[in-house]
């Protein structure tokens, strides 16, 4: 068994417990945290699929926003709540890469403290320029740059958001220095990026599509095994040489670790099979993203590899919120 299948495997042993679960699960309400504020592409993911489980498993699925510290308060709290699947998280890449090593002193260990049931979408990520900045494509940023090392500044949602890592890994990948600035959440990053405050940002194409349709903002890279149908003419970071930025926002289902094994599977189970429903597929056709699914295990193994880079560039780069 290679190290990344062991260490996999290994995340997943939380899931065997002395008892068995309760064959009647789901007896009562379950209720599925979100960590974020309301109104997100991932809200409306998960209301799709709480109405699934409410409909095929006979309770009610209870969407609440628990927000604060960057998404952490939300994951914390799955995290130390009765491993019985009746509390569960909606999380997002952060909550399963970024955040817990973010935050000091760490909030829970995504590795040790929860249970990965199922991953659930994820949004290609756009490299988004002012239109004031004056950079077309990669290359007109690539040499600005690298001819004014600090000049350029890049948006973010946030220290230690999504946005903010990814920005880091870009930077370290080309060798360049940019400046950071963070913002209070994405709206008000992509609101300067327009004004042109801010000259680049990284930002889901949910919501920098219809900024560079419109002509107020232009494209220079999306990540992705493919061109986006959103954006066809934004070529992807692979196209661009730059495979080591294929990295994508996703979300994912997790319940606290010591979850028995037979109500991860029902969760999993059930969640496949949503994913693949008319309805699902049209929402996320809107949205620009595209369905994940799969095991636990492959949930395990996503989580496992990209918290190792995003807390090596973490460590690296000194991203730290008190």
């Amino acid at each position: 068994m290679n190290r990344r299948a062991f260490l996999a495997v290994s995340l997943l042993s939380p899931f065997v417990r002395p008892a068995a679960a309760d064959s009647r699960y789901p007896g009562r309400t379950v209720t599925v945290i979100s960590p974020f504020a309301a109104g997100g592409q991932s809200d409306s993911v998960g209301r799709v699929v709480n109405n699934h489980f409410q409909k095929v498993l006979g309770q009610p699925f209870i969407l609440e926003n628990r927000v604060g510290a960057g998404g952490t308060m939300g994951a914390q709290y799955v995290a130390r709540s009765q491993p019985d699947g009746y509390t569960l998280l909606l999380g997002t890449t952060s909550s399963f890469t970024i955040a817990p090593y973010v935050y000091k002193p760490q909030p829970y260990d995504p590795l040790a403290n929860l249970a990965p049931i199922v991953a659930l979408t994820e949004a290609p990520t756009v490299l988004i320029a002012s239109e004031k900045s004056g950079f077309k494509n990669l290359d007109d940023l690539v040499r600005a740059a690298r001819k004014e090392p600090g000049r350029i500044t890049v948006a973010s949602a946030g220290i230690g958001s999504f946005p903010h890592v990814f920005s880091e890994v870009f930077s370290s990948l080309l060798g360049v220095q940019f400046n950071h600035v963070p913002y209070r959440g994405g709206g008000p990053a992509m609101n300067d990026i327009l004004a042109g405050q801010v000259d680049i940002f990284f930002e889901v194409i949910t919501t920098a599509a219809p900024q560079i349709e419109a002509r107020r903002a232009y494209g220079l890279l999306v990540t992705g095994n493919g061109r986006s149908t959103l954006l066809p003419d934004v070529p992807t970071c692979t196209e661009l040489g730059y495979p080591g930025m294929n990295l994508t926002s996703w979300s994912g289902l997790a319940a606290a670790a010591g979850t028995p094994t037979e109500i991860v599977d029902v969760l999993n189970k059930e969640a496949n099979v949503v994913l693949q429903s008319k309805e699902m597929k049209d929402l996320l056709g809107q949205l620009g993203i595209g369905p994940v699914g799969g095991s636990p295990l492959k949930m395990a193994e996503r989580i496992a590899q990209e918290a190792s880079l995003y807390k090596d560039i973490v460590a690296k780069r000194q991203i730290t919120v008190q």
